[in-house]
């Protein structure tokens, strides 16, 4: 049951963080300082905080600045429950407000030849776990990442207010997509629910390490192994083996574009409770798409067999699997009616989206082939801080939250690896750390993790790090410069906090033998 009022649910509820768009909606949220959770599976390898740490630094690389971390709920769309804990789920049921649900299987191939049925398993039978937490919780705002090619084989112009009108599909992803949609439109839990339907989506990002659309990738992958084979084929000649002339058009998308209306619309009520059709507006041209797969072959350095003419019945032989499998996708695509999608630009000033040249396919091409080294193992590092918090949390009643306002609970804001956000309370028996939102309280202090570990090891003073700049005292109402029936000006208040916290966690850290190196010595 909700534990709170949207007012004091500022978190938003993320699935899908670790893929392409999800992941990039999260930089964009925590860059305009919104508190987010993600709901992340763990794999055999690294633990859910492990996997996010590792994207977070992926993030922080590309848009070169420092993240606030988000909170972070190991579950699993697919299993009972979502996996989560039962102090998680009261966790949501308190902090959560809204939900955006970006989590999805892409699988093309039939569900049937699939062990687990996929992609039903996530894409309806986990939304509609992801819809029963979330009606517990008592999360009525909704945003729900589908997909344009709801549409199906349709060649009309798709209005954005149609979703299931009786259309058949080209794949079983295509029909999961739209009984998802039209899972969330019936139920009476949702009283808010907006729908992104982006096309196919690429990252042209030059250090991405995130696979893109499968549909463009599978495509180029399957036209640079024949071109090594059997020689670079005649222009036009590998589209007109998927029934195309040429003059067709895919409705390809960048995931920046694509991103940031998801994170624009998000941040403005006003346009909830829509459909966004997140498309371009003239599409490609498979014609371009060909030159651009071309253009990459030849500038890959791949030495290439001359063409022979009677390989044409053994490239129609390797070629056929990537075709029975793509052309139903593959297909020209229709007119994607963009009503809201252009209001929405207007309202939030957000350009369009930039016509994709034959250069951009190129490069694109390349990156997607190229290998991306290893994967970022990030392994959950002890410290201090992070013992500290475990140690102090609050996890009989985590929905139990001071009074919003209460002179005695301080809000901190820690930026880079192993931070993230709390409200502290000084109580009779010590403090107790309450992972929520920092903005609940009007006083806070915003710092990074690296600058913290030096106040506790003695290599920093708070005096330096507030007059460098390193640690920030925010006041939410400035004009009041002293406390609720106290002397005490809001400014020292929060330097005694902090004064107050550094020496709490050095005395901690002083009885752990692990960490006993790495505070200053406390008497």
């Amino acid at each position: 049951m909700p534990t709170g009022t949207p007012q004091s649910r500022p978190f938003l509820l993320l699935t899908g963080a670790t893929g392409l768009v999800g992941g990039l909606v999260l930089a964009l949220l925590l860059r305009c300082n919104l508190p987010v959770a993600v709901l992340v599976r763990g794999t055999r390898r690294q633990s859910a905080a492990e996997r996010m740490e590792a994207l977070m630094l992926r993030l922080e690389e590309r848009f070169n600045r420092t993240f606030i971390r988000p909170v972070v709920l190991s579950g699993d769309l697919c299993s009972q429950g979502l996996g989560l804990s039962d102090s998680d789920r009261r966790w949501i049921a308190a902090n959560c407000g809204s939900v955006i649900h970006s989590a999805a299987n892409l699988l093309f191939r039939p569900a049937s030849t699939h062990p687990d049925n996929e992609p039903y398993r996530t894409n309806v039978d986990g939304t509609k776990r992801l819809l029963e937490l979330t009606t517990e919780a008592g999360i009525r705002e909704w945003h729900y990442v589908s997909t344009a090619y709801i549409a199906g084989l349709r060649s009309d112009r798709i209005l954005e207010s149609q979703s299931d009108v009786g259309q058949e599909f080209g794949n079983d992803y295509e029909r999961s997509k739209t009984i998802s949609e039209q899972m969330l439109r019936q139920s009476a839990a949702i009283h808010s629910l907006t729908v992104y339907r982006p096309s196919i989506v690429i990252d042209l990002h030059p250090t991405t390490s995130m696979r893109s659309d499968q549909t463009i990738n599978s495509a180029f992958a399957m036209f640079q192994a024949l071109s090594q084979r059997f020689g670079l084929p005649d222009r036009g000649d590998w589209f007109r083996r998927l029934g195309f002339s040429g003059h067709e058009r895919k409705n390809i998308v960048t995931v920046d574009w694509v991103a940031s209306m998801i994170a624009q619309i998000y941040r403005r009520p006003a346009l909830h409770n829509q459909t966004y059709h997140l498309t371009s507006p003239a599409g490609t041209a498979a014609a371009e798409l060909e030159d651009g797969f071309r253009a990459a072959v030849l500038e890959s350095g791949i030495k290439l067999p001359a063409r022979r003419a009677e390989a044409t019945a053994l490239i129609d032989e390797q070629a056929a699997p990537f075709v029975a499998a793509f052309k139903p996708y593959f297909r020209d695509d229709p007119i994607f009616d963009r009503t809201n999608t252009v209001h929405a630009m207007a309202v939030c000033a957000e350009p369009d989206l930039p016509t994709l040249s034959v250069d951009n396919l190129r490069d694109f091409c390349m990156r997607q082939t190229r290998p991306s080294g290893p994967p970022v193992n990030v392994k959950e590092a002890e410290s201090p801080w992070t013992d500290f918090v475990r140690s102090r949390t609050l996890t009989s009643s985590p929905h139990v939250l001071p009074a919003s306002g209460s002179s005695s609970v301080l809000g901190l804001e820690l930026y880079g690896p192993s931070g993230g956000q709390w409200l502290i309370e000084q109580c009779s028996n010590g403090p107790t750390v309450y992972a929520a939102s920092a903005s609940l309280s009007r006083l806070r202090v915003v710092s990074s993790s690296a600058t913290f570990h030096c106040l506790f090891s003695g290599q920093l003073s708070i005096e330096s790090a507030l007059n460098s700049g390193l640690v920030q005292l925010e006041m939410e109402d400035p004009g009041s410069t002293s406390l609720r029936n106290s002397s005490t000006s809001a400014e020292d208040w929060l330097v005694n906090q902090l004064t107050q916290l550094i020496s709490q966690v050095q005395q901690h850290s002083s009885s752990q033998p692990n960490f006993r190196a790495e505070v200053a010595n406390v008497g």
